[in-house]
Order: C-alpha cells, then structure tokens, then sequence
C-alpha cells in the first residue's frame, strides 16, 4: 500500500466539501433543509454534502391531524421539485398546498 507523507514542503489535501453526519439517516445519504440562525434563510444540502445553488421557497400547506381535523403546516420545495417539512426532512409532494410564504418571512423586520 503506498501513503502519502505529508512534509513541510508538501501541501496540505485541500477538500471543498464537509460532510454533514445529520445528512445521514440510518446509514443512507439524504437532502436535508437547514435553517440559518434567525435570518429565516434556508439551506438545502444535497445528500454528496454539496450546497444546492438555486431557490428554495417555503410554502404552507394544509395537514390533517389523526382526529381528521385539517391545520396549517411549513414545508419548503426546491426549484427542482423536491420537498421538505418543516424539520428539514424529505417528504412526498404535499397533496393540498396553500400558498407560497416566502413574501410573509420576507416582511420580517430583525433588528
């Protein structure tokens, strides 16, 4: 087996992705949404702990609870179709959204 020995004047591996452990769920590689601090932005980590460079928008959608009495419910779906609830998960296409929210967190004022 050959190795590498790292010298003073050998560079150090450079890497350009972390690995996110909570991506993985039960020993299978998963997309996740991470919400950043208390800015209301999302993140979407791709299951090869690549960011996902495109829109994410954060959508109400209409739940129905084990009494079957329906309540309102975030989800957020990428510009590419996938969906997550509001824990960042994947789930199913939701079968009742509601409308898009992004334009409510957007009127958020944080000082």
């Amino acid at each position: 087996m050959n190795a590498t020995v790292n010298t003073p004047s050998t560079p150090a591996p450079v890497s350009t992705r972390t690995v996110i452990e909570s991506n993985n769920m039960g020993g299978r590689w998963i997309d996740r949404i991470y919400l950043l601090g208390i800015t209301e932005q999302v993140e979407l980590i791709n299951k090869d702990s690549t960011k996902y460079q495109s829109k994410v928008h954060r959508r109400r959608i209409t739940v129905q609870n084990a009494q079957g009495e329906n309540f309102f419910a975030v989800a957020y779906e990428s510009a590419d179709g996938r969906w997550f609830d509001n824990a960042g998960l994947p789930i199913k296409k939701p079968n009742q959204i509601s409308k898009d929210i992004d334009q409510e967190s957007a009127d958020i004022n944080i000082t």
